[in-house]
């Protein structure tokens, strides 16, 4: 269960890892050795994409993200968590639409990358991935939203 709560930091931790080691490890061997090893930028580059977008996800469940809630703060008490409702809806369509969209952009992957040969369906999948997870955060989100205007409501 821990994995499945934390996946999304777990990726994010061993990709920004083996950026961070590549990047320590090509420098050493650049300045040190005068050799660099041909395929770490390339890997360094992807693994990052990947802590990116993985990090976005894990923001977005643990609602790191700014937001404007001026609307919000206008209106009264007894409006607030329909509102929320309101968003968090907006929120599952958005991610939904974006995560058919990334996939149709993934099934369009057919280059490789230059040194490692590595599909760029490996590199784009983060995508899919990333709005999969949030349009999973997002259903958990209007669960709760829905629980808190039974509650208002009461």
């Amino acid at each position: 269960m821990f994995l499945l709560r934390n996946i999304e930091e777990i990726l994010a931790s061993i990709a920004i890892s083996i950026t961070v080691l590549v990047v320590i490890v090509n420098v050493v061997l650049r300045y040190g050795f005068g050799f660099v090893v041909p395929w770490s930028e390339e890997l360094s580059v992807i693994c990052f994409i990947w802590a990116v977008y993985l990090g976005i996800s894990s923001c977005y469940k643990h609602k790191l993200h700014m937001g404007v809630d001026v609307i919000v703060a206008m209106l009264p008490t007894k409006a607030k968590p329909a509102f929320k409702l309101c968003v968090s809806v907006f929120l599952l369509a958005l991610n939904i639409l974006m995560a058919v969209l990334s996939y149709q952009y993934l099934m369009l992957s057919n280059k490789v990358t230059p040194v490692m040969g590595l599909s760029y369906f490996a590199i784009n999948g983060v995508l899919l991935l990333c709005f999969v997870l949030m349009a999973i955060h997002t259903v958990k989100f209007i669960v709760d939203d829905v629980a808190l205007l039974k509650r208002s409501h009461k």
